[in-house]
């Protein structure tokens, strides 16, 4: 069997996720999201009143999620039971969202007791670019169901005040559209056939 990963609910002071990396941007506002979320408004901070509107992840993104962290799954993922108005209306934004959730079902991620997401430290996120969930990779953009690039509006959102056009937001942020594209690929990959059950310590790849 595999290495056993470890299970904590809660990060011991000093404990860092292994393979820190930070987001490559090489033309865009370098620093445009760390200040979003000094200001308290970043999107890896949930409010309270918020919270049952967190995205499903699929099984595929949490491996790869643990595999980069060293973490079992139960660590830093819930599972909880998202309101039928919540799919239904972010299933209008592209259906992929209700293949994330089937019948409400959702894994999402654990968050601290501030709200912020389990994996938010003082520098950013502690996980490498590649093993982030695909939809905080992509935020803001999404593609419609007809495959037209989009901006999830946020007022809050630093990268979007002010912007008229999405390649305004792009730029800002550093990204491109066949970049995105592939990564909303794979995101129907992994969201084909996706069964969202509880991970729990008999999950299979926990063995010792």
């Amino acid at each position: 069997m595999g290495k056993k990963r470890r299970a904590c609910h809660g990060r011991p002071a000093g404990h860092k996720i292994k393979a820190m990396e930070q987001p490559r941007q090489t033309t865009g506002d370098h620093d445009i999201c760390a200040r979003c979320h000094l200001a308290g408004d970043g999107c890896c901070r949930i409010a309270d009143d918020r919270r049952g509107g967190m995205f499903g992840l699929t099984r595929g993104e949490i491996e790869l999620m643990a595999q980069a962290s060293g973490l079992a799954p139960e660590a830093f993922v819930e599972a909880d039971q998202a309101e039928a108005a919540f799919v239904a209306g972010a299933s209008k934004i592209h259906p992929i969202f209700g293949q994330t959730m089937p019948g409400g079902r959702r894994l999402r991620l654990r968050l601290q007791a501030d709200g912020a997401c389990y994996f938010l430290g003082p520098a950013g996120c502690q996980l490498p670019v590649a093993a982030r969930p695909i939809y905080c990779r992509m935020y803001p953009f999404w593609f419609t169901p007809g495959g037209r690039l989009m901006v999830l509006g946020s007022r809050s959102c630093l990268a979007q005040q002010g912007a008229r056009r999405v390649r305004e937001v792009l730029a800002r942020l550093d990204q491109n559209e066949a970049d995105l594209r592939a990564l909303f690929r794979r995101l129907e990959e992994f969201a084909a056939g996706h069964q969202p059950e509880a991970y729990d310590s008999s999950s299979p790849g926990h063995g010792a």
